[in-house]
């Protein structure tokens, strides 16, 4: 059976906004940072139960880009929520809740 992926609104929000903000400095790192994000979507759909990070948030880290994609595994529904696309830089404190 096929993992569901569901992106919140506020994590599409994180994602546009870092989109738009390496497309002013190259067009090309805003389409690299689409590929990754892309990448760790494919790597959830393999291995959904990927480490826990904070509380019963789990997070997958993209590779060359300084985030963190926080989400729940709901194993019943067999759906992946992601929640936030969490820069690094930023204070553990503003983890999702």
């Amino acid at each position: 059976m096929d993992i569901k992926i569901l992106v919140s609104k506020k994590a599409q929000s994180e994602i546009e906004n870092a989109m738009e903000y390496y497309a002013e400095i190259n067009p090309n790192l805003s389409f690299r940072f689409y590929s990754e994000i892309t990448e760790a979507y494919k790597k959830l759909e393999i291995n959904p139960n990927y480490q826990i990070k904070y509380k019963n948030y789990r997070a997958i880290p993209l590779q060359i880009f300084p985030f963190i994609l926080f989400y729940v595994y709901e194993e019943k529904e067999n759906l992946i929520k992601v929640l936030s696309c969490f820069h690094t830089s930023k204070n553990t404190t503003k983890y999702p809740k």
